[in-house]
């Protein structure tokens, strides 16, 4: 992972008295991928990291590490490590599987969900709100959303897939927003619309918006993809 420049834009970490130096740098990295900072398939050098952010190596491996978990980071034969490069058919993937869990978990915990777990629904939508599109921070206070509105389905095994396709989704969210900024602002009023559901207990409309935001994203991307792919063939 060594032998390249830092990357720039990161900026160093300050005081490390309240978490732990490695969370502190899972976060730092996980912004910088999502908003680009990181482009996908720039080469992740642990000295030139650890140099930016003022730590030793030992909380970059580690935080590598746990990228690699979320799919942002990839490894190659020789162990370098990438940030991801997403794919169209990653994300057909994913939201195949999102589509299909995602109404489930949504059903069982909409009559369930308490008056707390509306309220940080609501804390987080305010902080979309205010995040000023900045991709990064939008695209996990995004991740953070879901997972509350989830939360009260009740089934472990099932909201722990869900998470895994919901981390390996946000590399996939934050370029939907690249290729259409508009996104940021069709998912605030999804996600406005989400919450009124919620709470006042309609499980079929919460479905449905949760499908149609699902897609939406889908689509944008696919959108992309098809974008790129004529401008490929009318540049030969």
């Amino acid at each position: 992972m060594d032998g390249s420049p830092p990357a720039p834009g990161i900026g160093a970490l300050g005081d490390l008295r309240r978490r732990t130096a490695s969370e502190e740098v899972v976060d730092r990295l996980r912004r910088a991928i999502l908003g680009r900072v990181l482009a996908p398939g720039t080469r992740l050098v642990l000295s030139g990291l650890a140099a930016q952010l003022g730590v030793s190596r030992t909380p970059i491996r580690e935080a590598i590490r746990d990228l690699a978990a979320e799919d942002l980071v990839d490894f190659d034969s020789y162990r370098s490590a990438t940030v991801h490069v997403p794919t169209l058919a990653e994300a057909r993937e994913i939201y195949e599987l999102r589509l299909t869990l995602e109404p489930l978990a949504v059903r069982r915990a909409v009559p369930r969900i308490g008056e707390e777990a509306l309220a940080r629904a609501r804390a987080l939508h305010a902080a979309m709100l205010a995040a000023d599109h900045d991709v990064g921070t939008w695209v996990l206070l995004n991740r953070d959303f879901h997972a509350v509105l989830l939360d009260p389905a009740g089934s472990p095994r099932l909201l722990a897939i869900i998470a895994g396709l919901r981390n390996s989704a946000a590399i996939q969210v934050a370029l939907s927003i690249r290729a259409n900024p508009a996104r940021i602002d069709e998912g605030n009023a999804d996600h406005r619309r989400l919450i009124e559901a919620y709470a006042r207990r309609d499980a079929d409309a919460a479905v449905e918006l949760t499908r149609a935001h699902l897609r939406g994203t889908l689509r944008v991307i696919e959108e992309h993809e098809r974008e790129l792919a004529g401008a490929a063939r009318a540049a030969r």
